[in-house]
């Protein structure tokens, strides 16, 4: 009895051993094909259909390359995008580059009409007034204004002593020294 007992243990442990081992993913297949030539466990035992792990592999690699394709095509439109912004970039720059030239020009011009402008009232500044408010009366009234505003304000009120009434209070309103 006690020999029936402790090979009944013995066959127990082996099949809880088995069991386990069985369901580990790792060992599953190597106890499959042990335990499939066992006569009595054969029945039970059937090694897993390496077909359907070919058909799930292919699936899957069906799947990776569907996801590559969707993949690429993001790729392509990216590029497309990237392409597209460093082409309006570009044209951006050339566009700013011609601003800040035509910009540099504006300003030398400026500068050069400011340094005449500068010239001119100190020539008249220089002057009788007499001579001066005759030159200024023939003058454009805004290149007038510019001299005027230029000159210290006792030599412009000389000067407009001698320019006509209309000239006159024309050009002291645009100065802003009007009323």
């Amino acid at each position: 009895m006690k020999l029936l007992s402790w090979t009944i243990i013995v066959i127990l442990c082996i099949v809880i051993i088995g069991g386990i081992l069985y369901y580990l993913p790792m060992t599953q297949d190597l106890v499959v094909n042990i335990l499939k030539d066992v006569p009595i466990v054969s029945s039970y035992v059937q090694p897993k259909q390496k077909e359907s792990q070919i058909e799930l592999l292919k699936k899957r690699v069906k799947e990776m390359e569907n996801q590559i394709a969707i993949l690429e095509a993001k790729l392509k439109e990216t590029s497309s995008e990237l392409e597209s912004a460093k082409s309006q970039l570009n044209q951006k720059d050339k566009l700013i580059y011609s601003l800040r030239s035509e910009l540099k020009l504006v300003k030398d011009n400026l500068d050069r009409k400011a340094q005449n402008i500068k010239k001119l009232a100190d020539l008249i500044g220089n002057m009788d007034a007499k001579s001066a408010a005759r030159i200024i009366e023939n003058m454009e009234d805004q290149k007038a204004v510019e001299v005027l505003s230029m000159l210290k304000k006792e030599k412009a009120g000389e000067i407009f002593e001698y320019l006509s009434p209309n000239k006159a209070v024309n050009l002291s309103n645009k100065l802003g020294w009007g009323g």
